[in-house]
């Protein structure tokens, strides 16, 4: 539309924002010494100190000096890791652009939301996110969503004559439902009506069900090592004699209930998902929280638009259909939305038409205006114009959009025209209509109700070209068990020629339109969302309803971009908007592409899946090594050992050793086969319980290796232990980060192999250094102690993995099975 209003200078704009500053709510900050204080207050860390204490009291004071040194090593890496953590993710959420457009020095231009000052002059149309508190200036058919400030989501009609106050200004955070408006910016940041509640973060807290699971676990991991406590203090109550005995017994136990308890696990969990985010991101894939890689990986229906992902919404004209060509082109140039403003990109269509019409005619029509318009309308499809042509002093309402939408408003189209339209969309072309009447123009004059008696004036058809990566992608995704559906506006030809195309579907299989989809009752649709992938001409309404019947019995991932796209969008598992979509369709997705592609979003799934794996992963280490060598320790100590098989110091070093591969597992490479299952991210009830059955051999393994050294507890058999304790811990990790043997699938990352190498190179050199070794009551092991241990070391590693691996291939059949029996029911 043509503005009368001037709007700030650039000077102007650039003092108020020094006096204002950034349009944007205070946060509360990082603290880098609260973080750290913060670490040693955590629950094991403290427990070591009253170990320290304990040992102190008992004039111990070289233990009490490794267990400080452990507690200051244990908060500084955990400290490290989650100052890493927290700017990879601040870092996230400059990627994700938010933009208004304002007027300056006289000109539309895009500037970010956060550069928005007092007295700006702004333009906000239907799918925008209010940025500031507005007063209305002028407006055309505004309705406002408010929920955001009142909880209320029924729309409010707002004007700028309105005599309710509140209804001629806008609120920060509302959402222009329909229509458009000009307004004045007269508060910013936290001096807005929302900036003075607390409600100063929209972002909820999340729990999704790995989290619930991960919770679960560490409940029930708890639970095991208590109870074995206590049994274990019970039993050896009969035969500790005294107060330095009864000490002893308590550190050993303290220090070996903390080998056990996985106290890495959300640092691990926080480091993988921040690193992954950080991944994603170089991968185009945004998240706004962190929790929302899970639903990425969860996904096994993933609905989406086709323009932009499978194609390549480059929008060019083949040709115009039309009995005056040259006035279809005028039109369409002088209605073409944001065409004078500086620094922003053409809607395709849009762009199609500047790149088709001939530049002399464009010049030729540059001077008329736009006084009046009303944005695309999703359900009606089109979008209304009033253009004026200042020579002739003739005004023009003006309406482009789908071509069957405007057949109904024009008198007595050619049938031909509908004849060309069939046979363009059989061929896969779009088809943009336009129509028109002169009217005489008043300032009150009224779009819709005089929207009526237009001429047909032709259409413009149209190809969006496939992405070259369209029918890979969508391969991909059926590697993945993902099934891709297509919910789109276009024809019903249009859409189910893209569908042929990439592969998505055959000749036998049936495109279904939005109008067969509002007949349908709850069992048709739930037929139909389960034999068809494709549906067209579907509005907002019909794609949440298809979505909701979906999410029954699925994961489901939605991508949109429209206004009329968010209700989808908080509906979905896993929401979905590309960078350039309405400010609605970005707030109410958790994942921003900063690419328009769908083979991105299938990569992100990958991605998403395989950080889940290596989570699981470090839970499988803790079930089958840490649970183990806890319960034959526990065992030993209480039937064979009348004196402690390993030392508190040598437990806690031990422990202190293991966490550092840990923190690699991270970048560790997955199998393609791991990453099949759509719901990996929740798999961790099934996987605890082939760890556990791993876990109980590996006590009985371990039990009989410690037997096999000796009862009687003397450096010697301690230092045995320690070694043969880390070196099979590494083989643990080798072996449970495949569900096939060892030696299938993907190779180690690097990181983690060298983790893994200076970790057993650590172990062993411990026992040699005469200081060290002296200090934490090692013996160096005599040559033939040092192969028998290589030996067990490497039988035990060998027979675990068989062992696994018999164990899968039982849980597999047992799986095959049971589906089998599914299906035969139905």
């Amino acid at each position: 539309m043509e503005q009368n209003i001037t709007g700030l200078s650039s000077a102007e704009a650039r003092a108020n924002l020094k006096k204002y500053g950034e349009n944007a709510f205070a946060k509360e900050k990082f603290s880098a010494l609260k973080s750290l204080l913060g670490q040693f207050l955590d629950i094991l860390n403290l427990i070591l100190v009253g170990a320290a204490v304990l040992s102190f009291s008992l004039g111990e004071h070289t233990d009490a000096i490794v267990i400080l040194t452990i507690v200051v090593l244990n908060a500084l890496l955990s400290f490290s890791q989650e100052f890493r953590s927290e700017k990879a993710v601040e870092r996230l959420s400059d990627l994700i652009k938010h933009e208004v457009l304002v007027i300056r020095d006289s000109k539309q231009v895009i500037i970010n939301v956060e550069e928005l000052v007092p007295s700006d002059a702004v333009i906000l149309r239907g799918g925008d996110v209010v940025p500031a508190d507005i007063k209305i200036l002028s407006s055309n058919d505004l309705s406002v969503n408010e929920s955001q400030l009142t909880g209320e989501s029924v729309p409010i009609e707002k004007s700028a004559d309105s005599k309710d106050a509140k209804n001629s200004q806008l609120f920060t955070g509302s959402i222009i439902e329909r229509g458009y408006c000009t307004g004045e910016v007269y508060a910013t940041g936290n001096k807005t009506e929302l900036g003075k509640i607390a409600l100063l973060s929209k972002n909820t807290k999340k729990i999704t069900p790995f989290q619930k699971s991960l919770s679960e676990f560490s409940i029930y991991l708890l639970r095991i090592i208590g109870a074995t406590i206590v049994l274990m203090l019970a039993a050896k109550a009969f035969s500790l004699h005294n107060v330095s005995d009864w000490a002893n017994t308590v550190l050993f136990t303290i220090a070996l209930a903390i080998t056990v308890v996985p106290e890495a696990l959300p640092m691990i969990t926080t480091i993988s998902l921040s690193s992954g985010a950080i991944k994603l991101a170089r991968h185009k894939v945004v998240v706004k929280r962190l929790s929302a890689i899970e639903d990425l990986g969860r996904i096994n229906i993933l609905c989406t638009d086709k323009t932009g992902t499978l194609t390549q919404d480059k929008l060019s004209i083949t040709e115009i259909t039309s009995d005056n060509e040259l006035m279809f082109q005028r039109l369409a140039v002088t209605t073409m939305e944001d065409a004078k403003v500086k620094n922003h990109s053409l809607h395709s269509f849009d762009r199609a038409f500047a790149d088709y019409v001939p530049k002399n005619i464009q010049s030729e029509v540059g001077h008329w205006k736009q006084l009046d318009s009303l944005p695309f309308d999703p359900p009606a499809r089109r979008r209304r114009v009033i253009v004026e042509d200042p020579d002739n002093k003739k005004h023009y309402l003006v309406v482009i959009g789908a071509l069957e939408t405007l057949l109904d408003l024009c008198n007595k189209p050619k049938k031909d025209f509908v004849v060309a339209m069939d046979e363009a969309a059989k061929s896969g072309k779009r088809q943009l209509a336009l129509a028109y009447r002169e009217i005489d123009y008043q300032p009150d004059f009224n779009i819709i109700a005089n929207e009526k008696n237009l001429t047909f004036l032709g259409f413009a058809n149209m190809i969006d070209p496939l992405r070259p990566t369209a029918k890979r992608t969508i391969d991909h995704a059926k590697a993945l068990g993902i099934d891709v559906k297509i919910l789109t506006g276009d024809s019903v030809e249009v859409a189910s020629y893209i569908g042929k195309e990439i592969g998505l579907i055959d000749e036998t299989h049936r495109v279904y339109s939005g109008d067969e989809v509002a007949k349908m009752t709850i069992p048709e649709l739930n037929k139909a969302i389960t034999e068809c992938s494709v549906f067209a001409r579907v509005t907002p309404e019909q794609k949440y309803n298809i979505i909701q019947q979906l999410k029954i019995h699925n994961v489901v991932g939605y991508q949109g971009d429209g206004i009329n796209d968010a209700p989808s969008l908080k509906l979905a598992d896993a929401s979905i908007a590309v960078n350039n979509a309405t400010d609605v369709a970005k707030d109410s997705a958790d994942i921003i592409l900063l690419e328009e592609n769908l083979e991105v979003v299938i990569d992100g799934v990958r991605y998403g899946r395989s950080i889940f794996v290596n989570i699981n992963n470090y839970i499988k280490h803790a079930m089958v090594g840490d649970l183990g060598n806890f319960f034959s320790l526990a065992v030993f100590y209480v039937i064979f050992s009348a004196d402690l098989p390993m030392l508190p110091i040598q437990l806690l070093i031990a422990n202190l050793i293991q966490d550092f591969p840990h923190l690699t597992i991270a970048s560790d490479n997955v199998d393609k086969k791991s990453v099949e299952k759509p719901l990996v991210a929740g798999r961790l009830k099934s996987l605890m319980k082939t760890s556990l059955i791993l876990g109980v051999f590996t006590a009985i393994f371990y039990l009989g290796y410690f037997i096999f050294v000796g009862t009687a507890a003397t450096d010697l058999t301690r230092t045995n232990l320690f070694v043969f304790f880390n070196l099979t811990q590494l083989f643990v990790i080798l072996s449970v980060r495949k569900e096939g043997f060892f030696w299938q699938g993907a190779k180690p990352s690097s990181l983690l192999l060298s983790a893994l190498f200076l970790f057993a190179i650590g172990s062993v050199a411990l026992i040699y250094v005469p200081v060290l070794s002296e200090l934490l009551g090692f013996a160096p092991l005599p040559l033939r102690d040092i192969a028998i241990l290589i030996a067990v070391t490497i039988t035990f590693f060998l027979v675990l993995d068989f062992i696994k691996v018999g164990i899968n291939k039982l849980w597999a059949k047992r799986e095959q099975i049971k589906s089998l029996r599914l299906s035969k029911s139905h």
